[in-house]
């Protein structure tokens, strides 16, 4: 008991400390072109209600990265499946589609390589395996760097990770790649400290972020038990916020305040409430045009493509179609919102969503799936890198029986 206190409070006073120190000059602040006209200046000032300062893009703006991100260098580009969540209730995710009653969401992440070999990851996947065996109805896990291994990729060659937030399901592997850099949100570390904090008057210590140990009594319990995973409070226990504040106390974060250019061809756009308080998207230039990782922001492409709201109860709706509106334009000039990329969309690894239809199974992958979605730079295809199997397999997951790894229940 003593020792959970210690290591709560150990957190907090981590989280309060990085926060405190966020004016301290380690913040790459949204950056403006001083050679923007009066015009577009304007715009700026006329900021929809809701929008932060520094989460707020004029069309023109992203009309501009568009452009911009065209001169830069090609990115080849793949998605695979972390873990999935089976049998969700088809309107708790997508409150406008019923049809079918229950799908199934992987929790994608992605893979973005340079001609040079260095790897960016969009979101790290899952590894508290406890949510995913005794506390979800869900399957498929195995370790990103053996899922970027048996696809021919090395873990190695991963310089940096941009987390689209910090959820347990999307900032779970941070650790597995100790020399890559993560890029976070002010805007997140914000949101982590103030709701590892929340106030147990709000409903007597019913909902809290540390959602595996009753604040009340110190009692170990699971989630759903205490409502917190469909709330968000939820989706950040001690093991995902150690990842974060691992990379950010090591030194190894870049702490980004509204929208960034990583490097020639990537750009972080905000996309704040979206989903979680600091959520952000990757814009990446590759010969399908410009690609938008958008985490849970775009928890659906379908979403997107319909204009429905997607992953409701922890969303800010307005925000959400402001982020959808970002997607759209940054994908104007070439496949539109096909270029938008879904975390949870329930038709990922189908022909059904068009971006991840040259998809394979991960070689003794645990029933995880994998998807090539652009190749540049003289990339060679990884489908075929399983010499076994050609044409690559393609087992419908109803046929695929997974096992669960050995692990720890643990907060």
């Amino acid at each position: 008991m003593i020792r959970k206190r210690l290591l709560h409070r150990g957190m907090l006073a981590g989280v309060f400390a990085v926060v405190g120190c966020l004016a301290s000059g380690q913040i790459l602040l949204a950056n403006d072109d001083d050679d923007r006209d009066d015009h577009k200046h304007q715009q700026k000032q006329q900021r929809p209600p809701q929008v932060l300062k520094q989460g707020f893009e004029s069309t023109d703006d992203l009309l501009d990265d568009a452009i911009r991100n065209e001169k830069g260098p090609d990115f080849s580009a793949w998605l695979v499946e972390s873990s999935r969540f089976v049998n969700v209730p088809h309107r708790s995710f997508t409150p406008d589609v019923g049809d079918p009653p229950f799908v199934d969401l992987p929790v994608n992440v992605g893979i973005i390589k340079a001609k040079n070999g260095d790897i960016t990851l969009y979101d790290s996947g899952w590894k508290q395996l406890a949510y995913i065996f005794d506390w979800n109805t869900s399957c498929c896990w195995y370790g990103i760097r053996n899922q970027m291994k048996a696809i021919g990729l090395d873990p190695d060659d991963v310089v940096r990770i941009i987390i689209g937030h910090g959820h347990w399901d999307h900032a779970g592997q941070l650790s597995e790649f100790p020399k890559a850099v993560l890029y976070v949100q002010k805007e997140e570390l914000r949101q982590i400290d103030f709701f590892l904090n929340y106030p147990v008057a709000f409903n007597q210590g019913h909902i809290r972020a540390v959602n595996t140990v009753n604040p009340l009594t110190g009692q170990q319990v699971g989630p759903p038990a205490q409502a917190c995973m469909r709330s968000p409070v939820c989706g950040y226990p001690p093991q995902t916020v150690m990842e974060i504040l691992g990379k950010v106390l090591g030194g190894k974060a870049k702490i980004v305040d509204g929208r960034h250019e990583i490097a020639p061809g990537l750009i972080i756009h905000p996309a704040f409430r979206g989903h979680t308080y600091g959520s952000q998207l990757l814009q990446v230039n590759t010969p399908r045009g410009q690609l938008v990782f958008g985490s849970d922001t775009y928890s659906s492409w379908e979403g997107i493509r319909d204009w429905f709201v997607a992953n409701i109860q922890q969303t800010d709706t307005i925000q959400q179609m402001l982020a959808y509106e970002k997607c759209y334009v940054l994908t104007s000039r070439q496949n539109s919102f096909n270029n938008c990329v879904s975390a949870h969309e329930p038709k990922s690894y189908t022909a059904a969503y068009p971006l991840t239809a040259n998809w394979w199974n991960i070689p003794n992958g645990n029933c995880s799936r994998a998807a090539e979605l652009t190749l540049a730079n003289g990339q060679k295809s990884l489908v075929s890198h399983d010499q076994s199997a050609n044409p690559p397999a393609q087992q419908p997951a109803s046929q695929c029986q997974s096992v669960i790894p050995p692990h720890v229940i643990r907060p």
